[in-house]
């Protein structure tokens, strides 16, 4: 009777183990896939950017739920950052590019696309659009591409390259 009831508790004992590592497992998968979610949202509003924000994918090395859930507070604050810049910074860019032209503008005197860039400019600010549109200018690329090009120039020099519209626009 004893041996009867001291295998009943050990039994017991083994299924709320594979329970809690069942329960475990779960939480685990939960907080990769959220990691997952603020790592690649992060990722996409740098690219809107135009910061080249390029983060390992740690969480599927990790088990431990504390280390999830630290890895997805860093890219939620990472991405908070980010749309905080956005929010800043394409306001006053969108008016620029209102003074300036159409996103397919061109100018005889060498000014192209919505912010009136010129090949300097380009070439400094937007090598790698330059590539990925293999050479073409400004007018060529995306709205999209555009205002990262000329975000990541605001980043650095501010909104000198448009001293008339950006004092029409209060900046």
């Amino acid at each position: 009777m004893l041996a009867a009831i001291a295998l009943t508790a050990s039994a017991h004992r083994a299924s709320a183990a594979v329970t809690a590592s069942a329960a475990h497992q779960k939480a685990v998968h939960t907080w990769r896939h959220k990691a997952r979610f603020r790592r690649n949202q992060a990722r996409h509003l740098a690219r809107r950017l135009g910061v080249h924000y390029r983060p390992r994918r740690a969480e599927i090395h990790m088990n431990r739920i504390v280390r999830l859930q630290r890895l997805t507070r860093h890219y939620r604050l990472r991405g908070n950052h980010f749309r905080r810049i956005i929010r800043q910074r394409f306001p006053h860019l969108m008016c620029i590019h209102h003074y300036e032209g159409s996103w397919s503008a061109y100018n005889p005197a060498g000014y192209y696309g919505g912010f009136q860039m010129d090949a300097s400019f380009m070439q400094h600010w937007g090598a790698d659009k330059l590539r990925k549109y293999h050479g073409r200018d400004a007018r060529y690329w995306s709205a999209a591409d555009q205002l990262a090009v000329a975000s990541r120039a605001v980043a650095h020099i501010g909104y000198s390259p448009w001293p008339n519209t950006g004092a029409m626009c209060g900046v």
